[in-house]
């Protein structure tokens, strides 16, 4: 016996499979779905922007049936997500999903209704950009014998237009395919469609259909740009107002609140109202961070990063609301707008960025494109004054790691805990007593570029130069010199950076590391020394 999908589920039910969902992943999910007593009624019952989210980390291809089930509304809001680009229509993007929503819809009447609702959804002026970018249209009452490049032309019933394809392969059939559908539903306004698609100006479509999508993004929590940026903002000075909610159910696909959190424990305590415009706050958070940081809703990944980011804002924030008191936490957490815990802890971030522009500006750390200080340093300092401030995970490997290529590779992630925080802190300390000592003994080069050669390197050249009779200053020195440069610097103590602290040990200690690698390689030193880092060298 065939399903039945149109049956609507119970609150009870819906809540019980989308606990099941939040619980599985990719292809699981999709057999979740299909499997349920009515797999129509629950699609739909899903929100559409997590249900998007679904169908990519399945794969379009694969998902094609969820595609199938999927509402008119849910179906827009997957060519909302995927088609635009920057606030620009991509017509090609929406090309998958429309052979998807037609497959099989020339076989099956149910389908065909289906794919009917669908493309009624679409605004009109959708519809028009993906037919001017996949065609040319020749109108014969104008062109008698048009010049026509595709093998596969088509004219309208009424013999007005004659179309001419610039697509090919499966974007020709869906294009041809939408083209059939129009005409069956209505000859005369299809040929009408075409008349006027002579007419309209791109820009003026996009302008109209951004507008529309913007508004159904609003409805589902995706602020506007204006907005999103917003929630970058310093923390207010004066109590803030929520955000306003999104107008759809709770969602599935994203991570939900783990259970070892400050956020998560206070959040318990809220009663069900409570906790549910709590997550629907979160919500928009996750959204507000989409927008300002324009991630691309196919990259699953940077979704996910993008939420886990906004929450650990949240709990940030909430850390410094209420300073770790889970009684406190929930009081804090039933009267502040989550925007602005969110602001509170991206402050506690931008503290530390507003250290690292202070370091830039005194001079002794080089500059964000040229670092001075060796790896991570100079890399976390980087991450730092980047638009969003980030953490150099560099600073969590042993310090015996430091100053090699690849603590200086890694990628800067976002801020996630205190000890974030914390770890970043304490690296500003160092990044600041090797900055001090950089310009108080003459090692900030006057003019940086590319390939800079960093402090351990400057401070080693300076400390050969002194110990062969020359000044201390990081001048290049001869290659013929590398053999009493390599026995000058069998021994690096230096009364100098003794008295410096740990940022003194630091440098004494890599400034050694390279020493005693220069010396271990010394014959290919000499025979290539434009290889060279741990010296400036010139022949």
């Amino acid at each position: 016996m065939a399903k039945d999908l149109e049956q609507p589920l119970t609150p009870a039910q819906l809540g019980l499979i989308r606990a099941q969902l939040s619980a599985t992943t990719g292809s699981r999910r999709l057999d979740l779905i299909l499997s349920a007593p009515n797999p129509g009624a629950l699609v739909r019952a899903l929100p559409a922007d997590e249900l998007y989210f679904t169908i990519r980390e399945i794969g379009l291809a694969d998902a094609v049936e969820l595609v199938q089930l999927a509402s008119a509304e849910q179906f827009r809001t997957f060519i909302d997500l995927d088609a635009w680009r920057q606030g620009r229509f991509e017509p090609r993007r929406a090309l998958p999903w429309l052979r998807a929503a037609r497959s099989g819809a020339p076989l099956d009447s149910r389908l065909a209704v289906r794919l009917a609702r669908k493309m009624r959804a679409l605004d009109q002026e959708v519809v028009y950009l993906v037919l001017r970018d996949a065609i040319r249209i020749h109108d014969l009452k104008v062109e008698e014998d048009p010049d026509v490049e595709s093998d596969q032309a088509w004219r309208t019933s009424d013999g007005a237009y004659l179309v001419d394809f610039v697509v090919e392969g499966s974007d020709y059939v869906a294009i041809r395919g939408l083209l059939d559908d129009l005409e069956a539903e209505d000859p005369f306004k299809s040929s009408r469609l075409l008349g006027a698609l002579a007419w309209e100006l791109p820009s003026e479509l996009e302008e109209t259909a951004l507008r529309w999508r913007q508004g159904r993004l609003a409805d589902l929590g995706y602020p506007s740009l204006e907005e999103a940026l917003s929630w970058y903002a310093r923390p207010p000075t004066r109590p803030a107002e929520a955000p306003g909610q999104p107008r759809r159910a709770p969602g599935f696909f994203l991570a939900p609140l783990g259970d070892r959190t400050l956020l998560a424990r206070a959040a318990a305590t809220l009663d069900a109202g409570d906790r549910e415009a709590l997550d629907m706050q979160l919500v928009t958070a996750g959204n507000a961070v989409l927008v300002a940081d324009g991630i691309d809703p196919v990259d699953l990944d940077q979704v996910r990063a993008a939420v886990t980011g906004a929450r650990a804002m949240v709990e940030l924030g909430l850390e410094r609301l209420a300073g770790g008191d889970e009684a406190r936490a929930a009081e804090v957490l039933a009267s502040t707008p989550v925007k602005r815990l969110f602001q509170e802890g991206f402050g506690r971030v931008l503290e530390l960025s507003w250290r690292a522009d202070r370091l830039y500006r005194a001079g002794g750390a080089g500059r964000r494109s040229v670092p001075l200080l060796d790896a991570p340093l100079g890399e976390l300092l980087a991450a730092l004054s980047s638009r969003r401030p980030r953490f150099h995970p560099g600073i969590e490997r042993p310090r015996d790691e430091w100053g090699s290529p690849n603590v200086a590779a890694l990628e800067p992630r976002r801020f996630l805990t205190t000890s974030d925080l914390t770890l970043t802190a304490t690296a500003l300390d160092l990044c600041e007593g090797l900055a001090t000592t950089a310009r108080e003994l003459g090692l900030v080069p006057t003019q940086a570029e590319g390939d800079a050669p960093r402090l351990s390197s400057l401070y080693l050249t300076a400390l050969a130069n002194e110990r062969l009779g020359r000044r201390f200053e990081p001048v290049p020195i001869p290659v013929s010199d590398l053999p009493a440069v390599t026995a000058a610097l069998g021994r690096i103590e230096d009364p100098r950076l003794a008295s410096r602290g740990e940022a003194g040990a630091l440098l004494q200690t890599l400034a050694r590391r390279q020493a005693e690698e220069l010396a271990a390689n010394l014959d290919r030193a000499a025979a290539t020394p434009e290889l060279v880092t741990a010296l400036l060298l010139r022949r």
